[in-house]
């Protein structure tokens, strides 16, 4: 028997629930969640546009790199995750922004500017999460810095 319906491979944009800063960011956040990253990037980049000075912009900044980062768009991933790690320097999610600016470059092969980057973790974040550390020297031995 053949089916009736199509088989949906895509999933559908929706629009958040309300027009707030709140809703638009959650539902950016729920698409990262679902990995559907091309959804959950122009939701954050909308999010950004509409909402710059939003107490959520470094996270919603940072989850934009790391939607790219998933679809292997490294080299704007690097550059989000550039933007973070110098815009919102003190956030919590900033020495994370920084390996993964790291990671994109590695992929990026820019080894010199990916060791220089996980160097730059360390120095500038000593008391970064043991999460991140451990990630920096996973991504420094196997970059080979």
């Amino acid at each position: 028997m053949i089916c009736a319906y199509p088989r949906r491979t895509e999933s559908a944009s929706v629009a958040p629930p309300t027009d707030s800063a709140k809703d638009s960011y959650d539902l950016g956040y729920g698409y990262m969640l679902r990995k559907d990253y091309a959804l959950a990037e122009d939701t954050f980049q909308g999010f950004l546009k509409k909402y710059p000075t939003d107490r959520r912009a470094a996270e919603a900044e940072f989850w934009l790199g790391e939607s790219l980062f998933q679809r292997q768009r490294y080299d704007v991933a690097a550059q989000s995750f550039l933007d973070m790690s110098t815009k919102y320097g003190s956030h919590v999610k900033a020495p994370d922004a920084l390996l993964r600016l790291g990671q994109s470059l590695a992929a990026l092969k820019q080894k010199e500017m990916a060791c220089a980057t996980f160097a730059e973790v360390g120095r500038k974040y000593p008391k970064a999460a043991t999460s991140v550390k451990q990630g920096v020297e996973r991504e420094q031995k196997r970059v080979q810095c």
